[in-house]
């Protein structure tokens, strides 16, 4: 891991980063944006697609995954490629580029993957690739968030799925692409674990989530992990224990 100076305020921005990459990678793999890198493409959808601190890989076919994203206010932009050049060589190739434009630049990469990040504080942007290995490819979704401090407004919106009563909600977030995305919700109650179990698994299957009988089985007595489906749909609460009755909450939407 490297990094280069920091500048203004990033321990917030930080946290965006992050946030943006593990929305991204969950509305690619769960909305399937990325099966159109492998068309037959007859011309080059890059051009002029992203701005100009995001350089091209070279010698891939690097194609848009998710035109009109948004996590929270945040506008997001994504491509995707794949390349037989290890994830250090890929990681190597962004950091340069942003060092030399004088960003700051996170480097999280090891030989499995990660996430190469920079910063660009004067126009207000993130650049960032996020780096997976697959079936011995490296498989890469570069992304630019514009104005990334939005991505950490908390939104308005109700839960989508219903929270134990008196909860306070601590984050609500969310990405959407057209009709689909992803939302994440944190919140606290002094309801009990096993109430809550309750509440959720009787909500959810009120939604039409029927549970993965795998995720069904406690983490420990004071941890447990919900995961349910439904047809383009799917939820994970993850339920912890904190002392007393009080509980913390965190759920993931991903689909419808």
């Amino acid at each position: 891991m490297s990094r280069s100076r920091p500048r203004g305020h990033l321990p917030r921005v930080l946290l965006v980063l992050f946030f943006c990459a593990g929305i991204a990678t969950l509305g690619l793999l769960g909305g399937g944006e990325h099966r159109a890198a492998n068309a037959r493409l007859e011309s080059d959808p890059m051009l002029g697609y992203f701005p100009e601190g995001m350089p091209r890989y070279p010698r891939v076919q690097e194609v848009p995954a998710g035109k009109n994203s948004e996590i929270g206010g945040a506008r997001v932009r994504m491509a995707y490629f794949d390349t037989e050049d290890g994830p250090a060589k890929v990681a190597s190739f962004y950091a340069g580029h942003w060092r030399a434009r004088r960003f700051y630049v996170r480097d999280d990469v090891t030989h499995r993957g990660g996430v190469v990040s920079a910063v660009d504080a004067q126009q207000g942007r993130v650049y960032q690739a996020l780096i997976m290995v697959r079936k011995g490819r490296t498989v890469v979704f570069p992304s630019v968030t514009s104005s990334p401090m939005r991505a950490m407004e908390s939104l308005d919106e109700p839960s989508p799925v219903p929270l134990f009563p008196e909860s306070k909600a601590i984050i609500n977030l969310g990405s959407k692409e057209g009709r689909t995305g992803a939302r994440v919700i944190l919140s606290v109650n002094d309801g009990g674990l096993e109430a809550n179990l309750a509440h959720y698994r009787r909500v959810l299957r009120e939604a039409g989530y029927e549970p993965d009988s795998k995720k069904e089985q406690p983490v420990s007595e004071e941890h447990r992990v919900l995961l349910y489906r439904k047809e383009g749909g799917e939820v994970t609460v993850n339920l912890s224990a904190l002392g007393g009755k009080r509980v913390r909450v965190h759920i993931m939407v991903v689909g419808s």
